[in-house]
């Protein structure tokens, strides 16, 4: 079949093309296929992806034994669903390890804004226990519909949405998660901003907003709250149907003179030089 594929490539371009697709598939999940070994390839081969990899068999066990819940997910399906993210959980692990590790400045402050079921923060409190990260962990949510005046035109089909979330749900997901010190802040970015005791300083953030304009205004409140050597991780950066996110982070970006790592999962981490 892959020697049928190129022979048809070879037609169409009307030249010799190597086909970069060798059988085994290693990794199949949010809308990609890699041959390459993925870091928890035989349980990892390092001291990072085997303690991400004990801590995403773990989770997967408190799936499937319904103590974590995940209602953004189908029940039937939300263990193969959690499985297919592997790559992007990967990169939430390994970005709050570095930033747990790098970051200066005493006990080190996560934010996530955009918590949903806990699932992404599950992973990032993990690292952060792991290497025994001071700090709190404050995690910035509505679990509520999304509202249409946080939203662009193009973003206008998601009002309501997540309205199904339930901020008791992902205390108790995350209770099952160790003892890391949570922060639950219940209400719209950037309102909340205001409302909340927010940290002062803080060495990762997690944004999966899923809109453009509290994707904005959580950059401009936590930046200067970015340790030296802090890491931004976005969520949907790449995704279709979230354009207006990209431009205007990129926009922000290039006025603070940043750059961006995107990659194939969609995702983009942000630091700050020391």
């Amino acid at each position: 079949m892959i020697n049928l594929f190129k022979k048809i490539a070879k037609v169409l371009l009307g030249r010799s093309v190597i086909v970069d697709i060798v059988p085994p598939i290693q990794f199949v999940g949010w809308k990609m296929a890699t041959a390459t070994c993925p870091p928890w390839s035989n349980g990892g081969s390092n001291a990072l992806a085997i303690s991400f990899t004990n801590c995403d068999t773990e989770l997967a066990e408190l799936i499937a034994s319904r103590k974590v819940i995940l209602s953004q997910f189908r029940p039937a399906s939300v263990s193969t669903e959690v499985m297919q993210l592997r790559w992007r959980h990967y990169i939430v692990y390994w970005s709050a390890t570095v930033a747990s590790r790098i970051a200066g400045g005493g006990d080190k402050n996560f934010v996530e804004m955009g918590v949903c079921d806990g699932l992404t923060a599950w992973y990032a409190s993990r690292a952060r226990q792991a290497l025994n990260c001071g700090g709190e962990f404050f995690l910035y949510d509505a679990w509520a519909g999304m509202r249409s005046d946080l939203l662009t035109g193009s973003e206008g089909a998601a009002v309501g949405s997540y309205s199904y979330l339930d901020i008791e749900n992902t205390k108790r997901n995350l209770a099952s998660c160790g003892p890391d010190k949570f922060v639950y802040i219940k209400g719209y970015i950037p309102e909340s901003f205001s409302q909340a005791r927010n940290p002062e300083k803080i060495a990762w953030m997690h944004i999966d907003l899923n809109s453009s304009i509290p994707t904005i205004e959580s950059l401009k409140f936590f930046w200067d709250r970015l340790l030296p050597g802090g890491v931004i991780l976005l969520d949907d950066f790449a995704w279709p149907g979230y354009e207006d996110t990209r431009a205007e982070v990129e926009k922000w970006c290039e006025n603070l003179h940043l750059d961006i790592l995107q990659f194939p999962t969609g995702q983009a981490l942000i630091t700050k030089q020391f």
